[in-house]
């Protein structure tokens, strides 16, 4: 411990007091200030955030609490410790200190030993309280950065432009500058890709609004980013990466070091439109999965306005941006190219009356929708959606005026369940007498997917710290509780009663022992060691550890293997862990007996939601094999899956709430993913998806 970094307050009567406590605490605290019971206190506590304040009132026989509870009540001292000194007599100040938070209690005389222990121990609390605060302000800000983007970049923007040349400027000039604050980079960059010519055009400005003060193209021919392009997928470059030919030219165009650079494609029709490119953050080496994430979004929101812009514009000068000459027609072709246009995209798009009577759908909306009905046989909005989702709609209507821009509606589909579609909604008159409206939509699971494992993670990554911090403080005591007991229990061998108390103690200190171990296991994950495995040896591995468990609770095992099934590249001891985590898991949820299945097979098209596979760096494959193990228990409640993966968050009496943190954090230092999906009564199914060679 620093004595520098801490401050304490004295408060006491008499000089000679205050002395002794100085004289006391100066090996842990180099700064002690003394203060008296007069009005200049209230100045000095105002002023000033101590760490500690000390109240000696052990002279004051007629001491009353609120000479003091406004102090403890200013807003720099409210979650500091206060310790006071009373004499056992003070009866009556003992019980109002008692009810204070944060208070602690030594009553004189005060021996040396006592006082150092309660300060220490005091200012130890105090240092985590202020991590505490700390990593809740950090955790806030990442969660507050994908819930509130659109505000922060100001994506809406678009839809209030009346030629594609103002989109233009909003990406080269506003969003690439609210990009830079918002994730601290050192440079930002829109770029619009050209088709014939295989390049990145990017137009930079001058210090003048709309003044153009230079192009720069970038070919990508021999580029990775053609291919992320084409693949829609963000990237970070880094390392080796950046002898990319793309991140060299850049480097040049800009003068300066390229120490990371992020490539997240924007893909218009799906075709490539463009790309965001982010270089050097400020305050980190390079870019983490949260600045990955967040890209991504921002990237495919652009998308979805843009597509948005184009089909209420018919702006001549966004046609010429895309690489195609389908609307150089005349008029009387025009609404059969845009039909054409529609019926080809993936977004939705359905025109409606306020009578619920559709006019017009596209194929997208059917297959977003999963309706299984022919476009021509669908004449209501009743035929697309259900009655609730019908009603909200109808409700955000009314409430708010048009156009509603990006609402998002949960559906309740038969084949993909807690799916998410965002929508707008636009005004359109064709009939006097009616109102029609044209209801723009995406599906947005995979981003709300995304939103919650970046939330997840950065708290769980802020959650680790903490834990390990507060493993450390009480593994040094801890230590010292054991040692003391030993040597007591040594000198007490011929005393059976005082000998058991010792025992009590050792048992309890090797309980926190354990439990200190899942703190680190959990904070200061080991590092995977992969090698090439059998997923089905694994398990194979795994299943007579526990035989007697399964046969004490009448619980039969089925297993299924693909027999194409690829080896995986995994540390096979952290996996074992993971698989026998959640046996247990299964185990404990089906009291009555039941049926456990656990099923592998290959998995190439489905991918995890967030990649993680560049953790580790030997891992070439886009493969993954899936693991899925269903149990026939009591299932888990929707409110309960949410927080399963939680540090510290249990169901079971006698559990720690660190298993599944455990499992999921090894699980995701392979590059993996895990989920869940139970009902109440119906039981509960992980899946796994860990890399195959």
């Amino acid at each position: 411990m620093e004595s520098n970094s801490f401050s304490i307050a004295i408060i006491a009567r008499s000089t000679d007091r205050f002395l002794y406590f100085k004289n006391t605490l100066k090996e842990t605290c180099q700064r002690i200030v003394s203060l008296s019971f007069d009005k200049r206190i209230e100045i000095s506590l105002s002023e000033e955030s101590f760490d500690l304040v000390l109240v000696d009132i052990s002279r004051e026989p007629a001491f009353d609490l609120q000479a003091v509870q406004h102090l403890i009540e200013y807003k720099n001292l409210k979650q500091k410790i206060f310790i006071f000194i009373l004499n056992p007599s003070q009866e009556s100040a003992k019980l109002q200190i008692y009810r204070l938070p944060n208070s602690q209690i030594l009553f004189e005389p005060v021996d040396k030993f006592s006082l150092l222990t309660a300060v220490n121990t005091a200012l130890q609390l105090s240092r985590l309280q202020n991590r505490i605060r700390v990593y809740k302000d950090i955790l806030e800000g990442e969660q507050k950065l994908i819930t509130y983007m659109d505000d922060l970049l100001e994506i809406e923007q678009i839809h209030q432009c009346d030629r594609f040349q103002e989109v233009k400027e909003y990406l080269l000039s506003s969003f690439v500058k609210k990009v830079e604050l918002t994730l601290a980079v050192e440079k930002a960059f829109f770029g619009f890709f050209e088709e014939d010519g295989q390049r990145l055009v990017v137009e930079q400005k001058g210090k003048k609004k709309n003044q153009l003060e230079r192009v720069v193209y970038f070919s990508l021919e021999k580029s990775a980013t053609r291919a992320l392009l084409n693949q829609n997928k963000v990237h970070i470059f880094d390392k080796a990466d950046l002898a990319d030919p793309l991140v060299q030219e850049m480097e040049e165009f800009l003068g300066f070091k390229i120490f990371s650079l992020l490539f997240a494609p924007v893909l218009v029709y799906h075709r490539p439109f463009g790309a965001i490119i982010l270089i050097n953050k400020i305050y980190r080496e390079t870019f983490y999965e949260n600045d990955m994430s967040f890209t991504m979004a921002a990237a495919q929101r652009i998308a979805f306005n843009i597509e948005g812009f184009l089909i209420e514009h018919q702006d001549e000068a966004a046609i010429k941006t895309f690489p195609t000459n389908l609307f150089e027609h005349d008029a009387s072709n025009r609404y059969q190219i845009i039909k054409n246009i529609l019926d080809t995209v993936y977004f939705g798009v359905v025109v409606f009356d306020d009578q619920s009577q559709i006019h017009f759908i596209n194929p997208g909306a059917t297959r977003i929708l999963n309706v299984q009905k022919p476009v021509n046989k669908i004449h209501r909005l009743q035929d697309i959606l259900k009655a609730n989702i019908i009603q909200e709609i109808t409700r955000v209507i009314k409430a708010k005026p048009l156009p509603i821009i990006r609402h998002e509606i949960q559906l309740e589909k038969r084949l993909f369940p807690n799916s998410y579609i965002g929508l707008s909604i636009y005004p359109l008159k064709l009939e006097p007498e009616k109102q029609h409206y044209i209801m723009v939509f995406s599906e947005i699971t995979q981003t709300k997917r995304i939103q919650a494992e970046i939330i997840r993670m950065d708290r769980m990554a802020s959650l680790g710290v903490l834990s390990a911090g507060i493993a450390h403080e009480i593994r040094n005591p801890l230590a010292g509780i054991k040692a003391m007991a030993q040597s007591l229990e040594d000198e007490l061998e011929n005393d059976p009663g005082k000998l058991e108390y010792i025992s009590r103690i050792l048992r309890q200190v090797s309980r926190l022992e354990k439990l200190l171990k899942a703190f680190f296991s959990y904070a200061r994950p080991v590092r995977p060691d992969p090698s090439r495995c059998s997923i089905k040896k694994i398990i194979s591995e795994v299943l007579p550890l526990i035989q007697s468990r399964f046969r004490e609770r009448n619980v039969k095992i089925e297993t299924e293997y693909a027999d194409d099934l690829a080896d995986v590249f995994v540390d096979q001891n952290q996996i074992q862990q993971v698989l026998l985590n959640l046996f247990i898991n299964a185990i404990d949820a089906m009291p009555e007996g039941g049926n456990l299945k656990i099923l592998a097979r290959n998995s190439e098209t489905v991918q995890p939601v967030i990649d993680r596979r560049n953790r580790i760096p030997t891992l070439l494959s886009d493969k993954f094999i899936e693991i899925l193990i269903s149990d026939t228990g009591v299932g888990m409640s929707s409110d309960i899956l949410e927080q399963i993966f939680n540090p510290f968050f249990t169901t079971k009496s006698q559990g720690t709430g660190l298993g599944l943190s455990i499992v999921y954090q090894i699980i995701k230092e392979h590059g993996g993913q895990i989920e869940v999906r139970s009902a109440p009564g119906k039981g509960s199914t992980f899946i796994i998806f860990l890399p195959a060679v």
